[in-house]
């Protein structure tokens, strides 16, 4: 007994030994609630002295239930492990249907209709009767009503409206054509279930006590199985959090846990407060986010980590660019956390699938190998499905669906018009689909439908196929069936390997080794040992004076088809031995439920993707994000972008803009250090990276900040300069300034040709700019101060020559000249200034290192230009330092036209002109200007002018541009 409560803090020592007949444990995320459930089971076999085939444990995944049966194995042995009755819901009302369905009318060879045998007879039914419906919403309507327990029949006697008759048509006719192929899908499992344990309790009779997984996920038939299960002792341990109950579109009722607490008042709830899965940061902004739930019952939640690293909220400009950032926070995190973190500790949370695309391509782009969760599922892919239906249909015949699906596969000349003809004919004589090809086949039946010779022979090809699995069955030795065996007779009778090479011949190693897969599964469980367990896992205690089907060794392919139906998808196995494969996972947050990752993304925040648009729960969209939140352990980014991938303005989600939120959120990835790198290490309870280890990581990067996206949203200038010199021979890159030496030399011949300037006397400066933006500031500014020099000597000139008596120009008219030589638009000096200035989020508290002017503004101008990447599997991070403001403005603005005449203009005071303000950081600096030849003046629009002269930014008036003036402009 010490060793089954070892190592339990004082909630789950006191929820697994409880003495409360009906027992809620209320467990928020990482509280250890798989745990303590397991422990409770152990407690109750060895301390309650209760029989492990009379406890029933449901869970919601296989994959729960196979880590459940591994924990009780070390805590009560093999023997007394494999003998509780652990599976999920449909699993376990599956076995009762086998061994007492009789009761109820239901056959032995029942089979179990998966979705697609669902949507092919709703399409087959809504064609037929040429109505309106959807399949996906029909099929969504059948199964709200099947898990609420309503089936056909009551729902027609409601039906009011037109609608509502349709559906009730469509549902009644579902119904019955499920029963004339002997098939039940996955909620008539639990409904029937329901429906022998109301009306024959003694099946259950023996069933000392109930415990329920993940209880919030519980839709109304599960709680009424819950209740069926128990109804002898009333001994129940349900453990949930109603904080995670995010599963309303699949029919789940978070109102359980109260109708629970009022059908059984006695009631004991214990709360599990521990977090041991999230540091403290973390926790702190998840609790904040579901405490805006005000309905929510109240509950602590304690971390047992360390603070850590605040979580981060970034925002981005564009979809794109919140990949771009995602994908080199993954590369700059691997680097510097001294190779504690992998590209496995990474996940990516969706709230919907559609969202990945631009996170692919990015990750692609960067060469970062990355997986995704929920994608086809093994046994649904075509090669699997093939052999699949073949040997349901050898199973059990009247399974029309597969039959249907599989007659013409490979092709036998069976046509659609030959497969709708059989099928009416079958309906009409009121036999199975199969019993009349079959008895066309062997001449027994003489059918209606008119086949070519082609057609009869490929009909007689598929019978025969099935014919002899069949006989392969019946005379197996020792009544033992060999799946592998009956799978390769199907194989080699239907040329499988030829119909994949000729229908898939560039993917056809990859599906034949499906097929391999599936042929290693069935071998598994042919094997004696597996069968016998299998067989005995299938069973239930024998009830005196009740009748009970058994299965044998020669129900091995019921069983293992049952376990495919009830199958999510197969998991891949590693080679033993083999390394992890390192790979960033990409998932929905559905999905990831119940898992955990280090490091956890969630972009796309904004009103419309969480909550989502088409949700109608509000509540039930936060506890999404809170799931989503608390699956991270040290490590947790939300992001923002400005525009979403339909390149609509989005607003950031209400959940996070909530009063007090924001405070426990970063702006910025984090800056990470020796120290807390190790801290790092320790929560995620691995080996401490060494100094040599944290230098080696980080020596590979052009920046160990996340300052390349500007905190505000906006683009980066390198961005915008993507668009600005599109056809320019520079190129930006997508992760920073560098530019290959060749490239400035490229660059300045260019502008030589062009501009007829030299770069002799340029002096560079740091800025996030290009090459020719610097080059064009700097030439403006000399050429400004010669083009004021020429007029006030014009002026001064033509005062003097001006004759006497000459009316007087009104005071404040001004000239053409002066007109067109105004001061520009506040507006353009903003844009100027924000431009010299940089990103507009990195220059405020000096407290922020990424905000510190000083700790990032390198003191000289960088020497070189690296000329290629310096990360090789991550996206390249550079280090962006802020451009410093000239220490003195133009004493003249440029005008940004040309004059027709050389006409004097009254002259402005640029010396008394207001001057923009300037951050400190910009007063501070003291850089030199570059002394440059004052540019010769032209006063007239002469095609040798225009060659000689660049034009000045802005629009032109009164001038022709020559050919090569569109390649000088740099702006508008």
């Amino acid at each position: 007994m010490d060793d089954i409560l070892h190592g339990l803090n004082k909630a789950q020592r006191e929820a697994v030994t409880s003495e409360a007949s009906v027992l809620q444990v209320l467990a928020p995320p990482g509280s250890g609630k798989t745990k303590t459930l397991t422990t409770r089971v152990a407690y109750l076999i060895a301390h309650r002295h209760l029989k492990p085939w009379n406890i029933i444990t449901c869970t919601f995944t296989k994959k729960a239930a196979n880590e459940m049966k591994e924990r009780l194995r070390s805590f009560i042995g093999e023997e007394l492990a494999k003998q509780i009755k652990l599976g999920t819901f449909h699993a376990i009302a599956a076995q009762y249907l086998r061994q007492y369905g009789q009761h109820i009318g239901l056959a032995k060879d029942f089979g179990i209709a998966d979705t697609s045998d669902s949507k092919a007879i709703i399409k087959r039914i809504i064609k037929r009767r040429d109505l309106t419906s959807e399949v996906p919403k029909a099929l969504g309507r059948i199964s709200a009503n099947k898990c609420k327990g309503i089936e056909s029949g009551q729902f027609a006697q409601t039906a009011k409206n037109v609608d509502q008759q349709e559906f009730a048509l469509i549902f009644s006719e579902y119904e019955a054509e499920l029963m004339a192929s002997n098939l039940l899908d996955y909620d008539d499992l639990l409904l029937r279930c329901c429906f022998l344990l109301r009306t024959h309790p003694q099946c259950v009779s023996n069933v000392q006590a109930v415990l329920i997984d993940e209880f919030q996920d519980t839709n109304t038939v599960q709680y009424d199985l819950m209740a069926l299960f128990a109804q002898k002792r009333n001994m129940i341990t349900i453990v949930g959090d109603p904080d995670q109950s995010i599963y309303g579109f699949r029919h789940a009722e978070i109102k359980n846990l109260n109708l629970m607490k009022d059908q059984w008042p006695d009631t004991l709830t214990i709360n599990l407060e521990e977090n041991y899965r999230s540091s403290g940061a973390i926790l702190h902004a998840a609790q904040e986010v579901i405490e805006q739930d005000e309905s929510r019952p109240q509950k602590k939640l304690q971390a047992t980590h360390t603070y850590g690293l605040r979580p981060v909220l970034r925002k981005l400009p564009s979809a794109a660019a919140e990949a771009s950032w995602l994908v080199s926070e993954i590369g700059r995190m691997c680097a510097m956390s001294g190779k504690v973190l992998q590209h496995s500790d990474f996940v990516i949370l969706l709230r919907s699938a559609a969202l990945s695309r631009e996170i692919e391509a990015a990750l692609g782009r960067d060469g970062v190998p990355y997986r995704m969760v929920g994608g086809k599922k093994f046994f649904e892919r075509a090669e699997v499905k093939i052999v699949v239906d073949y040997l349901q249909i050898i199973n059990q015949p009247s399974h029309s669906e597969a039959v249907e699906r599989i007659i013409n596969v490979p092709s036998r000349r069976i046509g659609d018009a030959t497969v709708k003809s059989f099928r009416e004919e079958a309906s009409t004589k009121g036999i199975s689909f199969w019993e009349l090809i079959c008895g066309v086949s062997q001449d027994k039946i003489r059918s209606t439908t008119k086949l070519p010779a082609a057609t009869e022979k490929g009909v007689s090809s598929f019978v025969n196929v099935i014919l002899s699995g069949r006989r392969k069955i019946s005379e197996a030795n020792d009544g033992q069936t060999s799946l592998v065996d009956l799978i390769n007779l199907v194989v080699k009778k239907i040329d499988l390997q030829s119909y994949l090479k000729n229908k898939y011949e560039n993917e056809y190693e990859a599906r034949w080794s499906n097929v391999e897969e599936l042929m290693a599964q069935a071998a598994d469980a042919s094997d004696p040992a597996r069968l016998k367990a299998m067989v005995e896992e299938d069973s239930l205690p024998t009830i005196d004076g009740l009748e009970q089907r058994t299965a044998g060794s020669e129900d091995i392919l019921s069983i293992f088809l049952a376990n495919i139906a009830l199958t999510s998808s197969a998991e891949t196995k590693q080679a033993e031995g083999a390394e992890p494969v390192q790979q960033v996972t990409i998932s929905t947050i559905h999905s990831a439920k119940g898992l955990e990752w280090p490091v956890v993304f969630i972009p796309a925040c904004y009103e419309g993707s969480i909550p989502h648009s088409r949700s109608d729960d509000n509540d039930e969209e936060r506890r999404l994000l809170y799931v989503g939140m608390t699956r991270a352990q040290a490590l947790l980014y939300q992001s923002c972008p400005i525009k979403d991938t339909q390149r609509q303005e989005t607003i950031m989600s209400s959940y996070l803009t909530q009063p007090g939120v924001q405070h426990h959120f970063e702006e910025h990835g984090p800056l990470m250090s020796i120290h807390e790198a190790k801290s790092l290490a320790t929560t995620l309870r691995r080996e401490q990276p060494t100094t040599a280890s944290y230098e080696e990581g980080k020596k590979d990067l052009e920046s160990e900040l996340d300052n390349y996206w500007p905190l505000n949203g906006e683009q980066p200038p390198e961005e915008r300069a993507k668009w600005d010199y599109g056809k320019a021979t520079n190129h930006v890159t997508a992760f920073g300034t560098a530019r290959s030496a060749s490239w400035v030399a490229s660059t300045s011949v260019t502008m030589q040709q062009q501009q007829g300037f030299s770069t002799a006397s340029a002096t560079m400066k740091p800025s996030f700019g290009s090459v020719k933006d610097l080059y064009d500031d700097l030439l403006g500014q000399d050429r400004l101060k010669a083009i004021d020099k020429k007029q006030a000597e014009a002026k001064n000139k033509s005062d003097a020559a001006a004759p006497k008596g000459k009316k007087r120009q009104i005071e404040g008219q001004g000239s053409i000249a002066g007109f067109f030589n105004k001061r520009r638009r506040p507006a353009e000096e903003a844009d100027e200034a924000d431009e010299v200035r940089g990103p507009v989020g990195l220059r405020s508290a000096h407290s922020d290192p990424l905000r510190d002017v000083s700790n990032i503004m390198p003191a000289e101008p960088p020497s070189s230009l690296p000329s290629k990447p310096l990360l090789s599997n991550s996206r390249q991070i550079r280090t962006a330092p802020l451009r410093k403001a000239p220490s003195a403005r133009p004493s003249q603005p440029d005008s940004g036209y040309m004059f027709l005449s050389s006409s004097p203009r009254k002259p402005d005071d640029a010396e008394n002109e207001p001057q923009p303000d300037l951050d400190e950081a910009e007063q501070a600096a003291d850089i030199p200007q570059p002394q440059f030849k004052p540019a010769s003046t032209f006063h007239t629009t002469s095609l040798q002018s225009l060659q000689q002269k660049p034009l000045a930014h802005g629009r032109r008036y009164g001038a022709k541009p020559s050919m090569n003036g569109w390649a000088n402009r740099s702006r508008k």
